[in-house]
């Protein structure tokens, strides 16, 4: 049975991705991976992080070494950046996208009447100031 570690750094060379490369990317450092710190924990941030931006890899197997390494299931793509979606996933993701920029014009429209607001109040105080 392998470390957690050690099944990070089989990612990297599965993917044929250069080590310090690959850990930079991940916004951890490879140094943290040799040596004695191989033995080390690994913070759950970081196997958080490992797991979004390698989406093809199978969670049970990184944190459990149990099954592959790499998911299995319902077809999916690769985009620009590696990530592994099922159509079901890409499907549910536009919806989340389709509704948060419906919350952000919802809240854009509330900002500009606030914005309105303010300015009627500044004018109010100005006037008070005056009189």
């Amino acid at each position: 049975m392998s470390t957690i570690k050690e099944r990070v750094l089989l990612i990297a060379e599965s993917k044929g991705i250069n080590k310090v490369d690959f850990f930079k990317d991940l916004g951890l450092s490879y140094a943290n991976f040799k040596g004695v710190q191989k033995s080390s924990a690994l913070s759950s941030d970081a196997v958080a992080a490992i797991l979004a931006r390698h989406y093809d890899i199978s969670p049970a197997w990184l944190i459990a070494d149990e099954g592959d390494m790499y998911r299995t299931g319902a077809a999916g793509v690769r985009d620009k950046h590696n990530f592994y979606k099922g159509t079901d996933e890409i499907d549910e993701e536009r919806k989340l996208i389709a509704a948060l920029e419906q919350t952000v014009r919802s809240q854009e429209k509330t900002i500009f009447s606030l914005e309105k607001q303010v300015a009627l109040l500044e004018e109010k105080i100005a006037a008070l100031q005056k009189g």
